[in-house]
């Protein structure tokens, strides 16, 4: 199902997101995530125009029960909250690209991938290396 509402994305309705996503809706909200000491953030960047995105969305999905509890995982519709985007970009020094994936620990950047390395692999590998 979760494909199929993906579909629904590129034909212009917006499926419901997983409970699990926190949605930053201001700078200062990102601000809050470069912080020292804010512990383990994982920003996804989303373009619901972009057949790539539906597909690595549905993956970053199929571990968020799983990584329920060690990190906060954060959603940016990048067409809806272009300033908050851009400013992403600018805070990790990482040029914007969609799909894209960030994992901050305690407010520096751990990991960055974009479009197939957007992909649960990589993800828990690079959680398992921060978590020690």
């Amino acid at each position: 199902m979760s494909f199929l509402n993906g579909l629904r994305g590129m034909a212009g309705g917006k499926p419901e997101l997983n409970k699990q996503w926190k949605i930053p809706e201001t700078t200062a909200e990102v601000d809050e995530l470069f912080e020292s000491g804010s512990g383990l953030d994982i920003i996804y960047k989303h373009s619901y125009s972009c057949g790539t995105c539906i597909f690595a969305k549905t993956r970053v999905e199929t571990i968020l029960e799983e990584l329920s509890g060690k990190a906060v995982f954060h959603f940016v519709d990048v067409h809806a909250n272009r300033p908050v985007s851009n400013y992403i970009a600018e805070k990790s020094g990482i040029r914007h690209e969609s799909p894209q994936l960030i994992i901050l620990y305690n407010g520096g950047v751990f990991w960055h991938g974009s479009h197939n390395d957007v992909h649960p692999e990589p993800i828990k590998k690079a959680l398992v290396e921060v978590s020690g």
